[in-house]
């Protein structure tokens, strides 16, 4: 029981704090980020090692299925717009994720060619440049508005 209450107060101290205030809606974002970009690579491994398919596809397949979940959570946690229709935010996220999936398979394509890195290396090395440039920016400014 005690260890319960320490663990709420510590949340709440978090969440009361300036930084958390301030940038909420960057920190919310970015966890998004590390639960898409999971299932990101696991679908990506997955249909590489799995099911057979180049790399290359396979990254794009990965990004695809953690777009989805990154939508869905962006539109219920992240960003909440309540007054924009889910289908108009979900076309415009569409084309933000095209541009994404596409600077991430190049980028990785690019990279593992290029280098003696491997794939997951590159894609990690890509996703992380493209997510927190690309992707923040267009995702809050032009589909979520805030």
């Amino acid at each position: 029981m005690a260890t319960f209450t320490v663990y709420k107060q510590s949340l709440l101290m978090v969440k009361e704090s300036k930084f958390f205030t301030k940038n909420q809606s960057f920190l919310k974002f970015q966890l998004t980020a590390v639960i898409a970009t999971s299932i990101d690579f696991l679908m990506t491994i997955l249909f590489e090692r799995f099911i057979g398919f180049h790399y290359s596809i396979a990254v794009a397949m990965g990004a695809t299925c953690g777009a989805i979940t990154a939508f869905i959570i962006k539109r219920k946690w992240v960003i909440p717009q309540m007054g924009t229709h889910p289908a108009k935010q979900a076309f415009k996220y569409s084309l933000v994720v095209a541009g994404s999936i596409l600077l991430n398979t190049g980028g990785t394509y690019l990279l593992t060619e290029s280098t003696m890195l491997t794939y997951l290396i590159s894609k990690a090395i890509v996703s992380i440049l493209v997510g927190f440039t690309y992707s923040y920016y267009f995702s809050k400014r032009f589909v979520f508005y805030a």
